[in-house]
């Protein structure tokens, strides 16, 4: 029975630990991307935050017993999502674009340097190529295509369907022929 409880004290020891190290951590981050979020963009949040309530506390109060208030009341508010749920979701792409700032600047900032650094070596043209030549690299896809996902060349489509935007030898004829009017 003392083993148990033994096991039982120590784990929650570590819960508690792992706790507090997830807390320190999300501080440490806070502390972080606002010191890297220029003031600009929380100046931003703290207008728009208080022209909301400005806002809010501007609208009326519907009126309960008309029965087409309650309607459209009813309309408006989907089943099952609550206020909290959009919130979290306003927060979570708060963060987002906090974490989108912080990646991109980080990435820019380790650039310049190693630019800087290669400048030095009377390498700064290879390396700006070669980076260049790298960031082409990243930014193609190189997994396999999704189910349903249509191809920009419409030889890969089934049924060779091309995307919309797509300039065919049909249209590029019909608009030489009848005008440009003629392709809806």
């Amino acid at each position: 029975m003392e083993a148990k409880l033994r096991e039982y004290r120590a784990l929650r020891r570590r819960k508690e630990l792992i706790d507090n190290a997830k807390e320190k951590l999300e501080k440490s981050k806070e502390k972080f991307l606002n010191f890297l979020v220029p003031k600009v963009f929380k100046d931003m949040e703290k207008d728009r935050s208080e022209e909301e309530v400005l806002l809010l506390e501007n609208e009326e109060e519907p009126d309960i017993t008309d029965p087409n208030t309650n309607l459209i009341m009813e309309e408006s508010v989907e089943p099952g999502c609550e206020t909290s749920e959009v919130e979290s979701f306003v927060e979570e792409n708060q963060e987002s674009w906090r974490y989108f700032i912080l990646k991109w600047s980080m990435y820019a900032i380790i650039w310049l340097t190693l630019y800087t650094i290669f400048l030095q070596l009377q390498f700064g043209a290879v390396f700006f190529v070669v980076s260049i030549l790298i960031g082409i690299c990243l930014n193609t896809r190189t997994r396999p295509k999704k189910k349903g996902e249509v191809s920009a060349y419409s030889v890969f489509n089934a049924n060779c369907v091309s995307i919309d935007g797509t300039l065919k030898a049909e249209q590029f004829e019909k608009e030489i022929r009848f005008g440009p009017a003629s392709v809806r």
